[in-house]
């Protein structure tokens, strides 16, 4: 008689009966390091969010003025900046894996912050807090560039979206803190002690950096050749997110005759088309390439400014809010992308020198549209931020490099 078939074992290419073919060691490798990778980039955005969250409570336990604040503010909008070339030059002589391993030393700053006695200490704790954040930062988006590598395919606007979610969660997690009554110092630490040891795990499964990092590097991460490009269309899309974070409420009050709770509501719009945006960007750039993607995601953004610009009523604004965050929400994370694929030897400080060039964007968006307010009026906010998407999409076209080509 003939044999059964499901007699004698599994069939061949299968791991065993009814379990499909083995999964090829590469593809495990990937899944892990996406696995990995997404998870940094969730707990450096659920970091800063807890910091985020919890303002008025250490300003409170403090008892600073407004002028006061925005002094320990300046610290960390200066360490931010100061961090960014210094993770280039870390990241070349250690590898962004080692970064990363050491990340409790980033998150155990938060607790010092909750714990200054006074002003120059909080100063202090919120200076060193940025410089690290920006070290990971970097690394992270260096980790975020070698599993796209490993994976042969886009992933960076799916991490950017899990630091989103990060930042959700964080924030979430601290106004229930603050409703609860529990103290900033004992959140900070638990929340400190938590994504230490999500991130220890994580570290395990990252992919391995370029072959020569961890030598000698170089002193400083200096924007070279093939960067200054990119650098220029994230200075665009930061200059563009500062305008809308700082001034958008102001312009949909102001301009658009919005009730208070709706212009509050305009932040939320955004970041809504910041988060989906960057859900869908890795499925549709790999369709497109970078430079039609980016060329897309500029004309939308600009659409939603026209929107909001000609058609100044609170529900239009709105909707323009909405496209301008779906156009913004990759453009930064594809940057990043570009910029590693064009330097493999050397992604981490090809990332920090562009990072570099868009912090100052973000840095200086809201103080210029400021000055222009006063003299061109708060339309000046929507017109501002056209001329950036254009010059995006003026340079889009010179970012090619990418998974669809």
């Amino acid at each position: 008689m003939p044999r059964s078939r499901t007699r004698g074992g599994p069939r061949a290419g299968t791991d065993d009966a009814g379990a499909g073919p083995p999964v090829p060691p590469h593809v495990a490798r990937g899944r892990a390091a996406r696995a990995a990778v997404g998870a940094i980039f969730f707990a450096n955005g659920a970091a800063f969010s807890t910091w985020a969250a919890r303002v008025p409570d250490v300003r409170d336990a403090l008892e600073l003025s407004p002028g006061q604040l925005s002094i320990a503010l300046t610290g960390l909008a200066a360490g931010a900046l100061a961090g960014l070339p210094l993770a280039g030059l870390l990241i070349a002589r250690l590898g962004s894996r080692r970064i990363l391993a050491g990340a409790g030393i980033y998150l155990g700053a938060l607790p010092l912050v909750a714990l200054a006695p006074r002003l120059s200490c909080l100063t202090g704790a919120l200076t060193v807090f940025a410089v690290a954040n920006s070290v990971v930062d970097v690394a992270m988006n260096t980790q975020g560039a070698l599993a796209e590598r490993l994976s042969a395919r886009p992933l960076m606007g799916g991490f950017h979206a899990m630091f989103s979610l990060g930042g959700v969660t964080g924030a979430a997690a601290g106004g229930l803190a603050a409703h609860s009554g529990l103290n900033p110092e004992t959140h900070f630490l638990l929340v400190a002690v938590l994504l230490s040891t999500l991130c220890a795990v994580a570290t395990a499964f990252l992919p391995p950096d370029a072959r020569n990092a961890g030598g000698p590097g170089p002193s400083v991460a200096r924007p070279g050749r093939g960067v200054w490009t990119p650098g220029l269309v994230a200075f665009c899309a930061l200059m563009g997110e500062g305008t809308v974070n700082d001034w958008g409420s102001v312009y949909l009050r102001d301009v658009a005759g919005a009730p208070p709770w709706l212009a509050a509501a305009g932040f939320a719009v955004f970041s809504a088309g910041m988060v989906v945006g960057r859900l869908a960007a890795d499925r549709i750039r790999a369709r497109t390439g970078s430079h039609r993607f980016l060329f897309g995601c500029a004309t939308l953004a600009a659409t939603g400014a026209v929107v909001a610009l000609a058609l100044p009523f609170t529900w239009t604004s709105l909707a323009g809010y909405a496209l301008i965050g779906l156009g913004l929400a990759a453009v930064v994370p594809v940057t990043f992308s570009h910029v590693a694929r064009r330097a493999p030897g050397a992604p981490g400080p090809a990332i920090a020198a562009a990072s570099t060039i868009g912090y100052v964007g973000f840095l200086a968006g809201p103080p210029i549209i400021g000055a222009l307010t006063g003299t061109a009026g708060l339309h000046a906010v929507m017109v501002v931020f056209l001329a950036l998407m254009i010059v995006v999409v003026a340079l889009a076209p010179r970012l090619r490099d990418d998974f669809a080509e």
